[in-house]
């Protein structure tokens, strides 16, 4: 596993950025529109570029072999295939159990599956991972190609769950910069591409546009944060006990799982912090898109997403016990 010591080091200065977010938007420095344009510029911008340069920045040395890429590509396609079946069972038993409001099953399997890869997952594998924070890159960029594939497929049907008017597949949604960058730094990877020496210049500066990613995209999760009222965050407890099943129970009883599946231990590193991360800002976007319950869906974030501070490393510190 990840050594915790740099981790859970990381994770304050994350915390840090992500509080000076808050404060910012508490203050009028951000604000709603500012928000927007922030997302575009991480999304469209500095993010397919820290992507780009996770294989450009790549040496032969920590180049992966093949036979792991392959087991990526395995792994990822495995986890959206086997996460839906068992997220709609345990959403099923908390139906029965928890009685929680059946309009939002669609909602909790969503969320259940689609954690936040992108914006905390890759920025913290980055500053987890060290000398091998470009390999670690590229395999949360091409885990994130099954991502977008799953989340505009299957996953818009699953949110609008008992909607029948709200489950209208998007092909354009898949071209989005996130992905595009993906599945060319996919390419760059299998043709050894490098930019000639005459022309690293412009490698240095894709590198450095996706250097900014990682405090920009915490700033926006604190900013973010700070637009959501308190006093009607907490007031649901299921959500409480989704947010435990998601993020402590199911990673520290499917962690043999992975251990098993994944021989690489960068790669099972990656994949499991991955697993480990807050629900997704997407669940966020879709519920507004398609007129569902988006208070529902900024509550579900933000506790998630405050709670993955502690759960993260409390996870990795218990699997290095248990395991």
């Amino acid at each position: 596993m990840i050594n915790m010591h740099v981790l859970v080091s990381q994770l304050i200065e994350l915390f840090i950025i992500i509080c000076l977010g808050y404060l910012m938007f508490k203050i009028n420095i951000l604000n709603e529109e500012v928000n927007k344009n922030l997302n575009a510029l991480i999304v469209k911008v500095t993010m397919p570029c820290m992507i780009l340069n996770a294989v450009l920045s790549m040496d032969s040395a920590s180049r992966p072999d093949t036979s792991t890429v392959e087991s990526l590509f395995l792994v990822s396609i495995g986890f959206f295939i086997v996460m839906p079946l068992l997220a709609i069972v345990l959403v099923k038993i908390m139906l029965k159990t928890l009685h929680i409001v059946k309009a939002r099953q669609g909602a909790y399997m969503f969320m259940m599956i689609f954690s936040n890869v992108g914006f905390m997952g890759i920025p913290i594998l980055r500053a987890a991972t060290g000398d091998q924070a470009p390999v670690a890159v590229f395999f949360a960029a091409v885990f994130n190609i099954f991502f977008n594939i799953s989340v505009f497929t299957y996953g818009v049907a699953m949110i609008c769950y008992g909607d029948s008017t709200n489950t209208k597949f998007e092909f354009k949604k898949l071209l989005s910069p996130g992905i595009l960058s993906s599945v060319l730094a996919l390419v760059l990877y299998v043709a050894d591409f490098h930019f000639p020496s005459q022309l690293e210049s412009v490698g240095h500066a894709i590198g450095t546009v996706g250097e900014l990613t990682p405090a920009l995209a915490m700033i926006l999760v604190g900013s973010t944060l700070a637009s959501m009222k308190l006093r009607e965050v907490f007031n649901e407890w299921r959500i409480y006990i989704f947010a435990i099943l998601k993020q402590f129970v199911l990673p520290i009883a499917l962690y043999p799982l992975y251990r098993l599946l994944i021989q690489d231990d960068l790669l099972l590193n990656v994949m499991f912090i991955e697993f480990l991360m807050p629900v997704a800002n997407i669940a966020l976007i879709l519920s507004t898109q398609y007129n569902l319950d988006k208070k529902f869906a900024s509550k579900v974030i933000f506790i998630t997403t405050s709670m993955s501070l502690l759960t993260i490393p409390l996870v990795i510190y218990l699997c290095n016990i248990i395991y």
